[in-house]
């Protein structure tokens, strides 16, 4: 026979623990706090990150239109670029924030001038729409992982699209 023993939790450990919860609760709501729980593809693996707001409220209409103009722009740019020199669809890594390519020694002297031209265009391109490196990767890595938390963002994306400029572009199509 099992015999199961509950107790009930004495009255001070009940109030001390949900005094604590409150307290937490308040300081994040007083931060302007907001969980988030990132679960990686991997089912044991999970991180809970506290925001200063939530994805929903996170950008006004004009980050939205400067970001994805931004996008567009960038690729109509490398677009071009490896139509004039077709070796440069090759990985490179681009500091957007200093104009420099971080990986240049790992390409031939040939692609280099090309690849350091496309960083300083999409350097230019983040200034002309006024949005820092940091905003800029800061949406986009949030828009690749949920693009359906964004829906301002997508049809920020459909309405350029439309436009003759970006029609041809293989992101649009």
């Amino acid at each position: 026979m099992i015999d199961y023993h509950l107790e009930r939790p004495e009255p001070k450990q009940m109030l001390s623990k949900s005094l604590i919860v409150g307290a937490l609760s308040t300081v994040g709501w007083l931060l302007g706090l907001v969980p988030g729980l990132d679960v990686s593809p991997s089912p044991s693996f999970a991180t809970i990150e506290f925001e200063t707001s939530a994805y929903a409220q996170q950008y006004n209409r004009q980050q939205v239109n400067a970001f994805a103009q931004s996008i567009l722009e960038i690729e109509l740019a490398r677009e071009a670029a490896l139509r004039q020199n077709p070796g440069t669809a090759q990985d490179f890594e681009c500091d957007i924030a200093s104009g420099r390519v971080i990986n240049i020694n790992n390409f031939s002297n040939e692609i280099r001038q090309p690849i350091q031209s496309l960083c300083n265009q999409s350097q230019s391109i983040l200034q002309q729409n006024r949005l820092s490196a940091a905003q800029f990767w800061e949406m986009k890595n949030r828009y690749d992982r949920n693009p359906q938390q964004y829906p301002q963002i997508t049809a920020a994306f459909g309405r350029l699209c439309q436009q003759n400029k970006y029609k041809k572009l293989q992101v649009c199509s």
